[in-house]
């Protein structure tokens, strides 16, 4: 009997610490999504979707379904080149996407009947977030790298982003947003929370 309790509590153990460790995990890469339609609206199915990054040239390719979607998960940020092919069909390039970290990217793509000679390269490619409602901000990296930061505190990074103020608290500093008091707000900082500086 002792057996059996000793094996539930390490097995509950266990599962906790693997929740925790999930519940940490950092979010390091975006996904590149879409539908491809023809002129009229209509799905455009079996077309050839390659996406590359302009940056390390990492490419990915895949087929459309019969609806015409398309999916490229777990891409890491960056600037990327989509090319979309079907025969009947001219080539559609979309150039300078920028995919962020943690962003869905829901591209519009439209294809022309013509012949797959010929290229229509789009330039400002319309980018849709369909998955948040929230506001957000995201700093790239040449923002943080040439940012200058005294005592190396992420907190001064906040204040670049509209609505975010740090303000001299009971405990310490507090990071406010949208005048909403610091003590109030959750902050985590690679999993973990970070609600006052004074505290840890």
């Amino acid at each position: 009997m002792k057996n059996v309790l000793r094996m539930v509590c390490v097995l509950a153990l266990s599962l906790c610490f693997g929740i925790a460790a999930e519940a940490q995990t950092q979010i390091t890469t975006g996904t590149i999504q879409g539908t491809v339609n023809d002129e009229k609206g209509g799905s455009v199915g079996e077309a050839a979707v390659e996406v590359k990054n302009l940056d390390t040239n990492l490419s990915k390719t895949q087929t459309t379904g019969a609806d015409g979607r398309f999916t490229f998960l777990s891409l890491p940020p960056g600037r990327y080149t989509l090319t979309i092919k079907k025969e009947g069909f001219s080539t559609t390039v979309q150039q300078d996407i920028n995919l962020l970290v943690g962003q869905a990217l829901t591209l519009p793509v439209s294809m022309k009947v013509g012949a797959i000679t010929t290229t229509v390269t789009v330039t400002a490619t319309p980018q849709i977030e369909v998955t948040k409602t929230e506001s957000s901000t995201t700093l790239n990296q040449l923002t943080v790298g040439n940012t200058p930061i005294l005592g190396r505190k992420f907190e001064d990074l906040l204040t670049l982003t509209p609505g975010v103020s740090i303000v001299q608290g009971p405990d310490g500093d507090e990071i406010n947003f949208n005048g909403q008091r610091g003590v109030y707000n959750n902050v985590s900082l690679d999993g973990g929370d970070y609600i006052n500086r004074f505290f840890g």
